[in-house]
């Protein structure tokens, strides 16, 4: 079993530059959980009158500097292990709070920050793929937590091959716009039979997955 993740991993060598996903300025620049090297950004977009922020942890080294404007695409820091890391990586973190605080976003005293959602709802998938997402609920109407959808392909990343999605569970938090249950970036277009098992029983699904495009399923008898 893998721990709950809060963000999305891009391994990368050392060195490599990050790239700011959007117009914003940096908020946070310095180290947080364990010291890890951490950039936040808070953007200019609000989503449904939400603060949005990305943070990006584990740098070598920070390009930016606190209170710099940055521009979508601007390198920001340079791919590390710092902090709590076993190899060379970015952790990406979306977060979506109803207030501009930045100890809600990095803390270096908490692990699970509670306004964090998907980056892989926030961030374009790679030329030529899409993006799946959807809701899981149980036949009394709830979501169903870490639950396994399967039936998924994607081609990357190669050196830790895709299996499967997972519903969220008690530390990850739905996207305000779309209130998912589970999302999946970078698929490969298609046709594809998708697969969970609900209150013991397989439920499929039929889903076309298109170049560029949200494709939505929901699971589930108790389906809202």
């Amino acid at each position: 079993n893998f721990q709950q993740h809060q963000g999305v991993e891009f391994n990368n060598p050392d060195g490599t530059p990050v790239h700011a996903i959007s117009d914003g300025v940096v908020v946070f620049a310095g180290p947080a959980e364990q010291g890890a090297n951490t950039i936040a950004v808070r953007h200019d977009r609000k989503l449904k009158g939400l603060f949005v922020y990305s943070v990006y942890y584990h740098n070598t080294t920070l390009v930016a500097s606190l209170g710099q404007r940055v521009k979508a695409g601007d390198v920001i820091a340079t791919v590390g292990n710092t902090g709590r890391a076993t190899n060379d990586h970015l952790h990406l973190e979306v977060h979506a709070a109803p207030v501009d605080s930045v100890p809600l976003i990095v803390d270096p005293n908490e692990r699970y920050p509670r306004y964090s959602v998907n980056p892989e709802l926030w961030i374009r998938p790679l030329p030529g793929t899409g993006i799946v997402a959807g809701q899981v609920w149980d036949a009394q109407g709830r979501p169903v937590p870490q639950a396994r959808v399967y039936g998924l392909i994607k081609a990357e990343p190669q050196e830790t091959p895709f299996s499967y999605a997972e519903t969220y569970g008690e530390h990850n938090h739905p996207d305000p716009a779309y209130r998912e249950h589970f999302a999946v970036s970078d698929v490969e277009p298609g046709d594809y039979t998708v697969s969970v098992v609900v209150d013991g029983k397989r439920l499929t699904r039929r889903i076309r997955v298109e170049a560029n495009r949200l494709t939505w399923v929901v699971f589930g008898s108790g389906a809202h």
